[in-house]
């Protein structure tokens, strides 16, 4: 029982923190500016989220998998983002 519920409630956290992603992506692209970001940081953020999803997938835990898979074009479009507006 905890851990089903454990597995919920680190799922809902991790939805206002992707949240909290798109909306930094959102204000890049509206603004044209990536000044509060740095490639390391993309780079890592965009490995982190590849080795999240590996980890959800490989354990089977679909908490995990759906953090990944939903943060994964967060972190792409960050990236993206940055390439374009950054330099």
């Amino acid at each position: 029982m905890y851990t089903d519920g454990s597995r919920v409630f680190a799922f809902l956290t991790s939805i206002v923190l992707v949240y909290g992603m798109y909306a930094q992506v959102v204000k890049m692209f509206k603004t044209k500016s990536a000044k509060d970001f740095t490639m390391a940081l993309l780079v890592a953020l965009l490995l982190d989220e590849i080795a999240w999803l590996n980890y959800g997938i490989t354990i089977r835990e679909w908490p995990v998998f759906m953090l990944g898979a939903i943060s994964l074009p967060a972190a792409i479009l960050a990236l993206t983002g940055y390439l374009k507006y950054g330099r």
